[in-house]
């Protein structure tokens, strides 16, 4: 039988806080007095320090405590003068007098830091089932996962039941086996439901978190989503089993009711749970680009210049980069800066800056491509297919730029592991190798550039003062020698990282082979570790259009953990790829 933990030693035992009652209010109802003859060691023991085990009392309908076990206690605390001692409303037996069962059926008890933590906060509420046997032997017939989580725990006492005494070895496992299979976990949606309850209960949030042996952020997020009536009708309108995080996510878009109808439509999915998280990838996106578009303008307006609604423009307004000028020269965003024609406005709502346009090309001296003087010289039907192209393309950088967030966080995870597996390990310095003598993944050109420290410093788990002067990354990462690999290709990936831009996954007449092959390369790599390519990545790496508005299954569970991979990739496949 394996005892399975990955709990902390506590550096003390936690005593028991047991409930008291007046020694008075005992005394006062006859029945709880009995003439004993108190043992002088019993006697000189409460005497010093008072009465430790708990008497076993129950109180009748009428309010009055009744003394079930305990009597001899009792008459000592009176023979002492105490006014109060410990009770238990319920049974419960010493855990240094209990013997765990030697056939236990569990052969692992899987005893777990949460388990061990709740036992802690909230005491054992399940009896555990006990049988005399010969010898004085107490021992545990149900409830060994029980007993050896309270033990980690240090409690000292367990509530149990008595099996019958004539209980023989083939029904105490029977027993096992039938208890085991009328257990039933609570669902997620269960387990929510009843934390919220706690709390309006008034149990405190840190309280909550040990008895369900979740984080304290878990519990803040149930709390936020269930006592929000838009937010609470958003998850409940799907029939799906939001985890955690997910919930934490919904109330990010507490003020957002055109993304909280995404999230909640993709639960509907039938690949919910990929589609969820993609979709939070993607609605996260989007605030973040909002957020840039609200500071550029900010910007903007505070520097004078005009801004407008792409609402309030007319067919004439043309964007700065495509006006010439009569004889068909090109117009740069700086020579157009003095026009008075020049708006700035917001393309799109997914749009992270604002751009130059001009009201009227025609009225003051502009012109567009093909069409000197103003105006295009398309037909309806092309303006409106170019616009829906242009569309496409925003949508499918949204999700490029999202797929990109979460694939560095994926990276990140993988540098910052403390122990990888052996064959992981050794494919990392595979590719580390491959980069370093094959020479293809242009090093020497990008390892120092910018762009490339500032993806580096997201990949170590770098900010602030920290992540300013690449000199100094080393001071900044760990010394042991063993995360070395993990360290040397996180270098390495940032330069890969850094080459794989958005022109990666076009396939249209901005599709880009410099950049796309190389970056399905990489995206091959990472999916031999273990990473799970989002819809546009595995475009890019089958070398597939991508079709941003055609319905896909989404993204995998992004948290997969490297060892996951079927079978680690060789230092021969990194040469390979």
């Amino acid at each position: 039988m394996s005892k399975t933990t990955t709990a902390a030693e506590p550096q003390a035992t936690t005593p028991t806080q047991w409930e008291r009652v007046s020694v008075a209010e005992l005394i006062a109802h006859p029945g709880n007095v009995r003439e004993v003859q108190v043992p002088a060691d019993v006697m000189a023991d409460i005497t010093a320090n008072g009465v430790e085990e708990p008497l076993h009392i129950v109180r009748t309908r009428g309010g009055v405590p009744q003394v079930i076990d305990g009597f001899l206690r009792l008459a000592a605390a009176i023979a002492a003068g105490l006014e109060s001692v410990p009770f238990t409303p319920r049974p419960v037996i010493r855990i240094d007098a209990l013997t765990p069962h030697p056939k236990n059926a569990r052969e692992d008890l899987d005893i777990s830091a949460a388990f061990v933590e709740s036992l802690r906060s909230e005491g054992c509420r399940i009896p555990v089932k006990v049988q005399r046997l010969d010898g004085g032997v107490i021992q545990v017939n149900d409830g060994n996962r029980r007993y050896f989580g309270s033990k980690e725990a240090r409690l000292t006492h367990l509530p149990y039941e008595w099996e019958d005494d004539d209980r023989d070895e083939a029904g105490q496992i029977l027993d096992m086996i039938t208890t085991a299979q009328h257990r039933k976990a609570l669902t997620r949606g269960e387990m929510t439901a009843a934390m919220f309850s706690a709390a309006e209960a008034g149990a405190q949030v840190g309280r909550i978190a040990k008895a369900a042996g979740v984080r304290q952020k878990d519990v803040k997020a149930v709390v936020k989503v269930k006592s929000n009536k838009t937010l609470n009708e958003a998850a409940a309108s799907a029939n799906y089993a939001w985890t955690f995080d997910e919930l934490a996510a919904l109330s990010e878009f507490a003020d957002d009711p055109e993304a909280l109808a995404a999230i909640t439509k993709a639960a509907e999915d039938e690949d919910a749970a990929d589609e969820v998280e993609w979709t939070i990838a993607i609605e996260r996106t989007k605030r973040e680009k909002k957020a840039k578009a609200q500071a550029h303008r900010a910007e903007l307006e505070k520097a004078g210049q005009k801004v407008r609604d792409m609402a309030e423009l007319s067919d004439r307004a043309t964007p700065v980069w495509r006006l010439r000028t009569p004889d068909g020269g090109r117009i740069t965003a700086e020579e157009h800066a003095e026009c008075k024609g020049q708006v700035w406005v917001l393309e799109g709502g997914d749009d992270e800056r604002l751009k130059p346009y001009c009201t009227s090309p025609a009225l003051y001296g502009h012109a567009e491509p093909g069409n000197p003087m103003g105006g295009s010289g398309k037909s309806t039907a092309e303006k409106e297919a170019e616009k829906a192209a242009r569309a496409a393309v925003k949508k499918g950088n949204i999700e490029w730029d999202a797929a990109e967030t979460r694939r560095r966080q994926w990276l990140a995870d993988l540098v910052k592991r403390r122990n990888l597996p052996k064959g992981i390990t050794n494919a990392l310095i595979g590719h580390i190798n491959t980069a370093l003598l094959g020479g293809r993944w242009g090093l020497c050109d990008d390892l120092n550039k910018e762009p490339t420290t500032k993806i580096l410093a997201v990949l170590l788990g770098l900010t602030g003062d920290k992540a300013k002067y690449r000199v100094d990354f080393p001071e900044h990462v760990a010394k042991d020698p063993r995360r070395a690999p993990q360290l040397q290709f996180a270098a390495v990936a940032a330069v890969r990282e850094k080459s794989a831009s958005r022109p990666a996954w076009r396939t249209d007449d901005q599709r880009c082979n410099e950049i796309r092959i190389p970056t399905a390369r990489w995206f091959a790599i990472l999916e031999a570790l273990g990473y799970q390519l989002t819809p546009i990545e595995q475009a890019v790496k089958d070398d597939e259009p991508y079709d941003p508005n055609k319905k896909r299954r989404a993204a995998i569970t992004a948290s997969a953990e490297p060892e996951q991979a079927d079978q680690a990739p060789t230092a021969a496949d990194a040469a390979a790829v």
